[in-house]
């Protein structure tokens, strides 16, 4: 059977995530943030202008992407902050670079990322190189062993992913189903790495057992789906409007199940609520454990992942990313207004 192309309508209407993450602790921000928040923007802004124009640049200090990180390591120290804001900083600079190559060009750039995470002594100029190399030196090569090796695998798979997301554009193709999209996102999603630093800026170093536990891995993926599936929504207008929708969840819902965009909105939130009940059931199932490398340091590294899910809410309606100055009036109504193709898109090197 043919699929059929929906026009889209003139808006659409958020879920109200407010209320399906109300049964997470609020923590509120990090006490650190006034004081860091700006050596994380000087570190960034000796790379971004050699990726973007002037206005993008504007851009990029208006999203602010250090933001996100008090909101979602309210408990870390000033040096575990610095250390999120500079990733946040550094992987929403790539993602905003990579968006703009070819599958070939993309693939190169993952390579770099790998052989400077894996290569001693590796030095090719480039600023995805420079930029890691410092990232790792100021911070990751504080941490616990197996953290190192997990957020150094994660970087690897998490480009490498995008790799196929550049392919899906040069194809101009929609994920099939639901299954594969979710398979792709956690893998391009960038969650693991940061889930990696909820770690970091905790003081834990999990033995790799406990990430290998079915019950662990139940509370993990929920947390990571969760932002993923959120980031989807929020995002979508601003990917449809750069042609860019072939790898969100929204597209692939409309697609595969032949539904409206309100439908697939409303499928994603309804699927959040089910993936927060599975997120708190892992804290409770863990928590009753003996072994307090489960009840105590697994359930905090839990609650770290909740953390994100409750402030990347906060924050996409903090941010001018996803909505613009529109920001706090879709907050309050949940309406979004459906851009046409191109409209009030600021492109890399303008």
């Amino acid at each position: 059977m043919p699929t059929l192309i929906r026009p889209l309508p003139r808006t659409f209407r958020l879920p109200r995530f407010d209320e399906t993450f109300s049964v997470l602790p609020d923590h509120g921000e990090n006490p650190h943030c006034d004081a860091v928040r700006p050596k994380s923007r000087t570190w960034i802004n000796q790379y971004t202008p050699v990726v973007c124009g002037p206005k993008m640049c504007a851009f990029m200090d208006s999203c602010g992407f250090e933001l996100i990180m008090s909101a979602t390591y309210p408990y870390a120290s000033a040096t575990g902050l610095e250390a999120a804001m500079d990733f946040a900083n550094f992987i929403w600079l790539y993602d905003e670079y990579t968006d703009t190559l070819s599958s070939a060009s993309s693939a190169e750039a993952a390579r770099i990322v790998k052989c400077t995470l894996r290569e001693p002594g590796y030095d090719d100029e480039t600023w995805i190189c420079r930029a890691l190399q410092d990232f790792m030196r100021k911070h990751i090569d504080k941490c616990g062993p197996n953290v190192v090796r997990r957020f150094i695998d994660h970087c690897c798979s998490t480009t490498g992913g995008m790799v196929k997301e550049a392919e899906l554009r040069e194809r101009d193709e929609v994920l099939r189903d639901i299954p594969h999209y979710v398979a792709f996102r956690r893998e391009t999603s960038g969650s693991r790495s940061s889930f990696d630093l909820v770690e970091y800026c905790l003081g834990i170093d999990l033995p790799q057992y406990v990430h290998d536990d079915p019950m662990f891995i139940s509370g993990y993926n929920a947390a990571m789906d969760l932002l993923f599936w959120t980031n989807d929504l929020f995002s979508y207008n601003m990917e449809q409007a750069k042609g860019h929708g072939g790898a969100n969840a929204v597209t692939v819902i409309m697609k595969s199940k032949q539904v409206d965009l309100q439908t697939a909105v409303d499928f994603v939130g309804g699927y959040c609520e089910a993936l927060t009940t599975q997120l708190v059931y892992a804290q409770q199932t863990l928590a009753a454990r003996s072994d307090p490398v489960f009840s105590k340091d697994a359930v905090r590294v839990l609650e770290g992942f909740s953390d994100w899910v409750k402030g990347n809410d906060v924050w996409s309606f903090t941010t001018e990313r996803y909505f613009g100055q529109q920001n706090k009036m879709v907050k309050e109504t949940r309406i979004v207004e459906v851009r046409p193709p191109f409209a009030e898109t600021v492109m890399l090197k303008e």
